[in-house]
């Protein structure tokens, strides 16, 4: 498969650099390793063609060399073609979009034929443009660090995981994850050393874990199989994905290790049989449940969270999750989880990767719902925001007043009109008072 990639790297870094600066160092002076992680793993956009491996055959980024210099030379070395684009405005407007658009449309019509066009820029601004490249029967991949538009997402083939770029392509993986290797997409047949040794780091103060066989490797599959049916069963709402990858990591660390070889959770799963049991990834990193049971919160074959007294809520926290990408998780929930942080924040230095998993980890322990997303997209939008961990701002209900107003802006640039009984529904459901917002915090 034919395809161009297009870096607007103020974009990109500045984003970054929100996050984390030394996140921000890597992707720029290390392109060529996020690039072979393009070329290599990262997943194909939709239809494209069967069997198709990627050739990146355009690599254009387009950088402010009176800001970033410095990096030049590590995209020379990645091979990519750097277009200077300088400051034209006092506020440090460059012509960046312009050019990446120009040098799309020109590409569209390439005789080469390009299948792909790989855009990375958080920049809604080049909505039409994937609009058009779809419209000519082309494939787009986007990479967008922050929250981009709804309509930006909508009209991209692939959205890049900013969480698994960061892992992933930059190598920001936890201590206990070792990188990809072939073994992790291989079907398991004998004895797995990968995931004995994932096993051993996944649990590093229990004893070395021996390497199973192919029958001690099935029993394994049917008792986690046997678990998810078992959970569901006794459960009266639909039950976290979340949950349900904690207690198999517990329980079979040698099989969670490399998640039977097909490197994710979710890829797992779809390889199981569990009928009728169904699966929602669309919210908080997905709900598990029997559609055949009455009273589990399940309409029209989708999960339906169980809020309790703030039931009446849901309908409008589901519109404007699907409007924001907010986590949908319930008010109990957001209430631990800003306490939690609050609390993580007094002990430790603040680092979005760590801070990430403690917070994650303690949220289960309580037996609350929420994935390791949930908590960085929270995380990620108090930084973009501008909040400074570890400055005395980190109250939990001043942490709570600042998503809810990240929300109510990503609302409002969507067009949703949030009168007073919405606003009343996001102070409800983030724990805050409804005049909040206007207290500057």
């Amino acid at each position: 498969m034919k395809s161009a990639l297009f870096v607007d790297f103020d974009n990109v870094y500045s984003g970054l650099r929100k996050l984390d600066p030394a996140i921000a160092d890597r992707f720029a002076r290390q392109p060529l390793e996020w690039v072979n992680w393009v070329i290599g793993e990262l997943e194909l956009p939709d239809h494209a063609p069967a069997g198709a491996r990627r050739r990146l055959l355009v690599r254009r980024c387009y950088l402010n060399p009176q800001a970033y210099q410095r990096f030049r030379p590590s995209f020379n070395l990645a091979g990519f073609e750097i277009i200077d684009c300088p400051a034209l405005t006092s506020e440090g407007k460059t012509s960046t979009d312009i050019h990446m658009v120009l040098d799309i449309i020109d590409l569209l019509q390439h005789e080469a034929r390009y299948d792909e066009f790989i855009v990375f820029s958080a920049d809604a601004d080049f909505t039409p443009v994937l609009r058009k490249l779809r419209r000519w029967d082309r494939r787009t991949t986007v990479l967008a660090i922050g929250f981009p538009s709804a309509a930006y997402r909508a009209s991209a083939d692939l959205l890049i995981d900013p969480d698994e770029f960061v892992r992933n392509a930059l190598g920001f993986r936890d201590e206990d994850e070792a990188p990809a290797t072939a073994a992790d997409n291989a079907d398991v047949d004998g004895p797995s050393a990968v995931a004995s040794a994932r096993a051993a780091q996944v649990m590093p103060d229990a004893p070395p874990i021996d390497p199973i066989d192919s029958a001690a490797l099935d029993r394994a599959v049917a008792e986690v199989v046997a678990t998810m049916r078992a959970e569901v069963a006794r459960a009266t709402a639909p039950v976290p994905c979340s949950r349900l990858a904690s207690l198999i990591t517990t329980r079979h660390p040698a099989l969670a290790a490399d998640w039977n070889g097909k490197g994710s959770f979710r890829k797992f799963v779809d390889s199981l049989e569990l009928a009728p049991l169904r699966f929602d990834w669309s919210n908080s990193g997905g709900f598990v449940f029997d559609p055949a049971r009455a009273g589990t919160g399940m309409q029209d074959g989708s999960a339906t969270p169980d809020w309790g007294e703030d039931q009446d809520i849901l309908p409008l926290a589901m519109q404007i999750h699907e409007v924001s990408g907010v986590p949908l998780l319930g008010p109990v929930e957001y209430r631990a989880l800003f306490s939690i942080i609050e609390d993580d924040a007094g002990r430790h230095p603040f680092d979005l990767k760590e801070t990430g998993k403690r917070v994650r980890d303690r949220l289960r322990e309580a037996g609350h719902g929420g994935s390791r997303l949930d908590v960085n997209w929270i995380l990620r939008g108090l930084l973009m925001r501008g909040h400074a961990f570890g400055e005395g701002q980190d109250r939990a209900a001043t942490l709570a007043t600042k998503t809810a107003n990240n929300v109510r802006s990503l609302c409002l640039r969507e067009q949703m009109i949030l009168d007073r009984a919405a606003e009343t529904a996001i102070a409800r459901w983030f724990g805050t008072s409804p005049d909040a917002r206007r207290m500057g915090q």
